[in-house]
């Protein structure tokens, strides 16, 4: 039975230390996977779009006020906090960022000056979303997202609070493994403290500086309890006060990748927010969801942070391209950078090893295929390839069994095909499609060359049909996944399309980065991004002040090292007008 949770439980903490179990990297092209994420997806946006639980959380739990660190410094009159987003994947990326955010007195090297950063860890953790993947429950949550974390933090002098807003994977189940993770702070999370009881808050730090988080609900906008939360932290801020806001996904990001998809317009929602409920602009904007670095800045010195490497696979930062973006907005930093993302992109001609149990699919699709192509061959159309194909195109047309198949077929990846343009999806899904189709006829046709000709079998006996059928059903699976690369590669290198598909079946665990920020005594933030190029695969057990952990044992492995960094100056200045 487990034992109940709790920040100061130590049986609980003993026995997340104590689970032998270290998930591998999520491969999201297993069949189970993907049947159970196309589930989860259509519940959450039939169901979770009409049915939205904040109101009945806001409702249902005590008030929520916002929560006071403006008096939380070191000795030095500082003030440190961490943002890390998208952590619940593998161990080894996992944990690797979760050791590295509770190191006391974590020294970094910047790559560009040769000099020694020393960074402390923070008074609070914020998970920006996305908490666990691939799918939220509680046995997720406890091995993939608190485990590391317990880990990390056990044997250490200090613990931070940790604050959270979800996801889109966070919401598949309504929040309900969510809330009892992040939202009961009588439970606490992985033996830190929790506070928050509700998926959105509000953090005043030292020097008038403020961290809001929100909530927007699988691309919703803000719901009136929100609204009201907001508007109350609103009038308890000073005139001069400064806003740094943590948001979901990085619709300024989206927006420019897709401007005919009205979902992410963020232009609605912020500037609601802050024309009518701050009252002033926001200085800088934190999210995740996309699992990389950029920065994005203005000539008013706002800043735009994607950070989403705390743990899930890498998105390549090359493509879609994102240099310029509404507003003025100019990329400043990416990591990784361009060129070693366009060389991570030619992975995708390894589909099929890295991804070996999804090669039952495409061996389904080229074995049926090539069953209704061959149902309708005699022996005499299987003299030439020629005479073979269009005697195969023929049964297509005639028969509406045969030719159902095929617009199935065709359907599906037209709908696979990541564009907002109908004549781009229509076109690229079209063209991939038969693509397919073709490779399936030349599988299936080289059976029967094999199964007839090599091997001395009699056309259309069962002997054969079997064997040729084994054979389209194994070389189908390779070359289907094969083609599945290739148009993977083809549609991010040169159309700037499928990133998600393209770099979640390539499973990289290495490139992970965090956020780690510093209201100085001036009151001052500076804002360092913080990167580990290679996170190890090896571990050892170990003891630290009578706690189990483990410690890394890879050479290999790279230390955290910095990767980029901003000074937003205290300036003062009055607040803008409505």
């Amino acid at each position: 039975m487990t034992p109940q949770a709790g920040p100061h439980n130590p049986e609980f903490i003993d026995y997340l230390l104590r689970t032998p179990l270290r998930r591998k990297m999520v491969g999201w092209y297993d069949p189970r996977l993907l049947a159970q994420s196309a589930w989860l997806v259509i519940v959450a946006n039939l169901f979770g779009r009409h049915s939205d639980t904040r109101l009945i959380e806001a409702l249902s739990t005590q008030p929520q006020h916002w929560f006071d660190y403006s008096a939380d410094t070191d000795a030095n009159g500082d003030f440190w906090l961490d943002y890390v987003s998208d952590i619940g994947d593998g161990w080894n990326s996992t944990y690797a960022i979760a050791d590295a955010i509770a190191t006391p007195k974590l020294a970094v090297a910047d790559a560009a000056s040769g000099a020694t950063i020393q960074t402390s860890p923070g008074r609070v953790l914020v998970f920006g979303g996305d908490e666990v993947y691939p799918y939220p429950s509680r046995a997720e949550y406890e091995a993939r997202a608190e485990r590391p974390y317990a880990t990390a933090f056990a044997g250490r002098d200090a613990r931070p609070d940790v604050f959270a807003i979800p996801g889109n994977h966070d919401w598949y189940d309504s929040l309900i493994a969510f809330s009892r993770s992040f939202c009961r702070p009588e439970r606490g999370f992985a033996g830190c403290a929790t506070h928050q009881t509700r998926s959105y808050f509000a953090l005043r730090l030292p020097h008038d500086w403020w961290l809001l988080a929100i909530d927007l609900q699988l691309g919703s906008d803000l719901d009136e309890p929100q609204v009201q939360y907001f508007q109350q932290v609103a009038a308890d801020m000073d005139a001069d006060a400064r806003v740094l806001l943590c948001v979901p996904e990085p619709r300024w990001i989206l927006e420019d990748a897709y401007p005919r998809h009205s979902t992410y317009d963020e232009s609605t929602t912020v500037d609601f927010l802050e024309r009518r409920i701050l009252k002033r602009p926001v200085d800088v904007f934190l999210t995740g969801d996309l699992h990389l670095y950029k920065r994005h800045s203005n000539a008013a010195g706002i800043h735009k942070i994607t950070a989403g490497g705390g743990g899930a696979f890498l998105h390549p930062t090359h493509a879609p391209a994102t240099h310029n973006l509404r507003d003025g907005f100019v990329q400043r930093a990416a990591y990784p950078d361009e060129k070693t993302s366009s060389r991570l992109t030619w992975r995708n001609f390894l589909f099929p090893f890295l991804n070996p149990k999804f090669l039952p699919i495409p061996a389904f699709l080229y074995a049926m295929s090539a069953w209704f192509a061959s149902a309708s061959l005699t022996a005499a159309d299987t003299d030439d390839l020629l005479t073979a194909f269009d005697a195969a195109v023929r049964a297509a047309v005639r028969d509406p069994v045969n030719g159902l198949w095929l617009i199935l077929v065709i359907a599906a990846f037209i709908f696979f095909t990541d564009t907002h343009v109908r004549w781009w999806r229509v076109l690229g899904g079209i063209s991939h499609g038969l693509a397919h189709l073709a490779a399936a006829f030349g599988v299936g046709w080289l059976g029967l060359l094999v199964t007839t000709q090599a091997m001395g079998l009699a056309f259309a006996t069962l002997p054969q049909l079997l064997v040729a059928g084994a054979i389209t059903f194994l070389l189908g699976g390779l070359v289907g996944a094969w083609i599945i690369g290739l148009y993977l590669f083809v549609s991010l290198q040169f159309f700037g399309r499928h990133a998600n598909e393209a770099f979640a079946s390539l499973r990289i665990e290495d490139f992970k980065h965090w956020v780690r920020l510093r209201v100085d005594a001036s009151g001052t933030l500076s804002i360092f991004a913080l990167a580990i190029d290679r996170v190890p695969r090896r571990w050892r057990a170990a003891d630290r002040r009578g706690s189990r952990v483990e410690l890394a044992d890879d050479p290999a492995a790279a230390a955290p090292r910095l990767i980029d960094s901003v000074v937003v100056g205290r300036v003062r200045r009055p607040a803008k007008a409505p």
